[in-house]
């Protein structure tokens, strides 16, 4: 297990998922005076390709990638690695219940301990 740093995130995207360059070179360059940071490149990147994978539940590979991914997220040791994963990208998937319901097969031990914690405060009446 390589641990991720907050830092390094923005070329981590790349790096772990190549059909995503083309969008994250953009989005890294799309303006002279502002680089997205992490969770506004995995807002606007990440998330909507997470999505399509698994509506569309036909790639099993690339989708055990993203969720082995999300357990090296969740398995960092920088906090903010964590919170990248948590506030971002599987808060996002609590958007819609069919979205949700098959996510939760996917994931991994570290993973659904993060997503608990989401559970806690957004089941709060």
């Amino acid at each position: 297990m390589i641990n991720l740093k907050y830092e390094e995130m923005n070329s981590v995207l790349s790096m772990y998922f190549p059909v995503l360059k083309q969008l994250v070179d953009f989005e890294m360059n799309e303006s002279e005076n502002y680089i997205p940071g992490p969770h506004v490149l995995y807002g606007i990147v990440f998330n909507p390709y997470v999505k399509e994978l698994i509506k569309g539940g036909n790639d099993l590979q690339a989708i055990k990638k993203v969720f082995d991914f999300f357990e090296e997220l969740a398995n960092s040791n920088d906090e903010e690695v964590k919170n990248l994963l948590q506030v971002t990208i599987l808060e996002a998937l609590w958007d819609e219940k069919d979205l949700y319901e098959k996510a939760c097969k996917h994931m991994l031990i570290s993973t659904k301990q993060i997503n608990k914690r989401i559970g806690d405060y957004f089941r709060i009446p």
